[in-house]
């Protein structure tokens, strides 16, 4: 795509100052942050700005450009030949007509209000943003914290549903409201700290793997309409096809690779899964896990997959953490009890799957050295399928 090249290259400064022009402003600094892209389809990029206004003041933040993305009216956009480009500066996003409201003091401190938590003023922190798709927002007043959940608003309903659904069962965070019109769930937040945290700081209390099978088993079965989840084994084709097109020189072993993670498939029964589990969505307190959160990809689909998400990020992790040793361990504690549980052979191979999606990270996020933290991990999948 040539928007790809402009996108990641010396002219996107440019790109992004053509928007600002009206106003005098200009970006003087651009650090690309996150990047969606679906070769030959459409791509997505994230940057971390440094705006200089017409009175020369110097404020950072984050913009956002898009090609081959059907946008909304009234975002801006730039043409040249066939390649057009959107253009939004955060939180004005044109899919997320929740954000702007959600991260405006005065809106956010009446929300609180509204909320049960009454307050003159608030802090407000974004704690997560993928532009076009969420974000998640954290309010903080003067007698407590909540969580602002914001999707596109055809999705807000399910989420809802999910919550409502869930909350009797799990330790997930309570709904405290919605608004189908601005796509926002509010959320109640929970205590303790995530289990990668606790992992990386070298905590010694952690919960055993019979107790992560156990919070699983907690799900209820899902209701009638419930969406299919798909294993990142059953998406192998896709990363690859992203990671071919970045590093074309890795087309063979992705092939491999994808032939090998393609015979990960068993006649598991279907039943209730997180779809995303991994070690930073549990809480943990003491080694007790006291939350669960980002059940958006709830529904149905294999146990098995859950429990290769969790190993799959662990021995990703590992690879980049400065104290492997007890991440290592306790990857090795989950492995040895997960393999009785199910077809070890099929465990490691979606595994396999699992680290091939995380794969993509580095070149989403960035890294100074993603071609070479790319194929580190292209190895270790590898090295699971061994």
């Amino acid at each position: 795509m040539p928007a790809l090249e402009v996108l990641l290259g010396p002219d996107a400064p440019e790109v992004l100052s053509a928007v600002l022009s009206p106003t005098g402003a200009a970006v003087d600094e651009v650090r690309p942050s996150q990047v969606r892209y679906v070769p030959g389809k459409s791509v997505t990029v994230q940057y971390r700005v440094a705006v200089r206004d017409a009175d020369g003041n110097r404020t950072r933040g984050t913009m956002v450009a898009a090609s081959g993305v059907a946008t909304p009216a009234g975002t801006t956009l730039l043409e040249s030949g066939d390649t057009r480009i959107a253009v939004w500066r955060f939180p004005d996003d044109p899919f997320l007509p929740g954000l702007a409201p959600a991260s405006d003091p005065p809106r956010a401190a009446d929300l609180l209000t509204r909320l049960g938590i009454p307050t003159d003023s608030v802090k407000i922190r974004t704690r997560a943003y993928r532009a076009g798709r969420r974000a998640v927002l954290q309010l903080g007043g003067d007698a407590g914290t909540i969580y602002i959940k914001v999707l596109r608003p055809r999705r807000i309903a399910a989420l809802q549903r999910l919550h409502v659904d869930l909350a009797p069962h799990l330790p997930i965070p309570q709904s405290l409201g919605w608004s189908k019109q601005l796509g926002i769930v509010a959320m109640q937040a929970l205590g303790g700290s995530t289990l990668r945290h606790s992992l990386e700081n070298g905590v010694m209390e952690l919960p055993s793997p019979a107790a992560l099978i156990g919070l699983l088993d907690q799900f209820p079965e899902p209701f009638p309409g419930a969406k299919k989840v798909t294993g990142a084994y059953q998406r192998a084709s896709e990363h690859a096809r992203l990671l071919g097109a970045v590093i074309p020189t890795a087309s063979s072993q992705l092939g491999e690779i994808v032939a090998g993670v393609s015979l990960a498939r068993n006649d598991d029964p279907p039943v209730a899964v997180h779809g995303d589990f991994h070690a930073s969505q549990v809480l943990i307190d003491s080694g007790r896990i006291v939350g669960l959160v980002d059940v958006d990809t709830a529904g149905i689909g294999q146990r098995i997959d859950d429990l290769a998400n969790i190993l799959g990020q662990l021995a990703t992790v590992s690879s980049v953490a400065e104290n492997p040793a007890p991440v290592d361990e306790y990857r090795a504690l989950l492995l040895d009890d997960f393999e009785r549980h199910t077809d070890p052979a099929v465990l490691r191979k979606r595994v396999a799957g699992v680290i091939l999606g995380l794969a993509t990270g580095p070149f989403r996020v960035q890294l100074p050295d993603w071609p070479e933290a790319t194929l580190r991990r292209l190895a270790l999948a590898q090295m699971w399928l061994e």
